[in-house]
């Protein structure tokens, strides 16, 4: 055999001999955990002693942007359209007459109407002066004033019907749609116009079932539009129940907007402060996933056993991240976790540095 040959077996026997003998250097424990042994069968992995943090973090909600109300304008009376006051686009204010309806003869039944009314005034008060001398009988009395009051729904009626000829805006808003023109003739219930309100204009979207009971009713909400605009605004509404379908909470916030700058249907990224909570500073390089896919940590307990943490990503920073889920102290695994299986005993090296892992 060459002597290069047996140089190459001896060099292999002696590195097995040395990796079996286990001549590794015992670690000192940290004050309270079990001390740390030479033992050849325990995997080594770096731990971290981390301790929470008060901290308040906001939660990145993708929204978008949904008038205040909506109406759509409905005729409540027929007739032909006359005149178009206002087009649509327009901002129009409460009680400004958008349309006008042919008043045909709702004048002259208005005019009618008062003179009835006149009539039956003068009818009830004869019968009345005639039932306090004992002249005329209970039956006609009430019959008189019963004609009084039919006349009196008449004549209101006859006002109301020559009311609704014209279209008006039932708030202060912006004409989003125009459904008639000149000429056309609207029965009852035909949809005329539709009144948008943008001002406040609410911002909507939706959390999660653990993001819903982070956030507070009323807290203030910054919203960064697609355009680069910045806008600020309150939490006015939380869902109180999710949605079937994608297990989500709506949630909705308002945003003055008195120039009307911003639309309906825009793309809005809101942030939202949630409730200040305790939590860990870590590296994303540690967070890890079970067998069933949970995101969580693992960390050492104080028998040097492997345990499987779930954890909730309270902020994810450039850096660093937060999470909550955790004891108030703990030992995290920073390296080898990928090689550790919980319940498994392994030797804690604590970090020799300062950071987040």
């Amino acid at each position: 055999m060459k002597k290069s040959y047996i140089l190459a077996l001896l060099i292999s026997a002696g590195a097995v001999l040395w990796v079996a003998s286990g001549a590794i250097a015992p670690q000192k424990a940290p004050e309270g955990q079990k001390p740390v042994t030479a033992d050849t069968k325990a995997l080594q992995v770096r731990v971290r002693d981390s301790v929470a943090e008060l901290m308040t973090a906001e939660i990145d909600v993708t929204g978008r942007t949904e008038a205040t109300r909506r109406v759509d304008l409905k005729a409540e009376t027929a007739g032909q359209v006359t005149e178009i006051v206002m087009k649509k686009g327009v901002v129009v204010k409460e009680g400004d007459i958008i349309a006008r309806l042919d008043e045909r003869d709702r004048r002259a039944r208005l005019a009618e109407a008062k003179e009835r009314l006149k009539l039956r005034e003068i009818e009830h008060n004869a019968a009345t002066k005639l039932k306090e001398k004992g002249f005329n009988s209970e039956v006609r009395f009430a019959q008189s004033r019963a004609d009084l009051e039919a006349a009196r729904a008449e004549l209101r009626r006859a006002e109301i019907d020559l009311a609704n000829t014209d279209i008006k805006a039932p708030f202060d808003g912006v004409i989003a749609e125009q459904m008639i023109e000149v000429g056309n003739f609207v029965d009852v219930g035909t949809v005329t116009f539709t009144i948008v309100d943008l001002d406040p204009i609410e911002l909507s979207g939706y959390v999660t079932e653990k993001q819903v009971a982070a956030i507070t009713p009323e807290s203030m909400v910054t919203a960064r539009l697609l355009n680069g605009a910045e806008v600020e605004g309150q939490l006015i509404y939380i869902a109180p129940a999710a949605d079937p379908q994608t297990r989500t909470f709506r949630i909705e916030a308002s945003v003055p907007n008195p120039e009307r700058r911003i639309s309906e249907g825009m793309t809005a990224t809101l942030r939202i402060p949630m409730r200040q909570m305790k939590a860990h500073k870590i590296s994303p390089a540690i967070l890890t996933l079970d067998d069933t896919g949970r995101v969580g940590v693992k960390m050492v307990d104080d028998e040097n056993k492997v345990v499987f943490q779930p954890v909730f990503i309270v902020a994810d920073e450039s850096t660093h991240m937060w999470i909550a889920g955790l004891p108030d102290t703990a030992r995290l695994i920073t390296v080898g976790q990928d090689y550790a299986a919980p319940g498994q005993v392994v030797t804690p090296v604590p970090a020799g540095a300062d950071g987040a892992l």
